[in-house]
């Protein structure tokens, strides 16, 4: 059996919380400050109670809840993500400054 190491890979994630905020500002319905449904990187995101929203992935809906991230993977396509996972999986990218 052979053994593979994951390639480096950049990918954008957020938190519940700053998912929220952007859904609030594009959401035609907030309710408690929730967005009901709305659009985020082209895929609409629907509110499943007061803790989760369904996420539409490549391998079908799968929930977010406020432990999750939310990864924008390298071809757009987007995921939930286990915060405990993701922080032993990614490392924040260190932004270079333009002089």
């Amino acid at each position: 059996m052979a053994k593979y190491v994951k390639k480096p890979v950049e990918v954008e994630a957020i938190t519940f919380d700053e998912l929220m905020r952007i859904g609030a500002e594009n959401a035609d319905t907030v309710v408690d400050g929730m967005p009901v449904k709305f659009m985020y990187n082209g895929y609409v995101i629907r509110q499943c109670d007061s803790n989760s929203y369904t996420i539409p992935t490549l391998e079908g809906d799968f929930l977010m809840t406020k432990d999750d991230m939310l990864i924008t993977g390298v071809n757009g396509e987007i995921y939930p993500c286990k915060k405990e996972i993701f922080e032993k999986t990614y490392e924040k990218c260190i932004e270079k400054s333009i002089v």
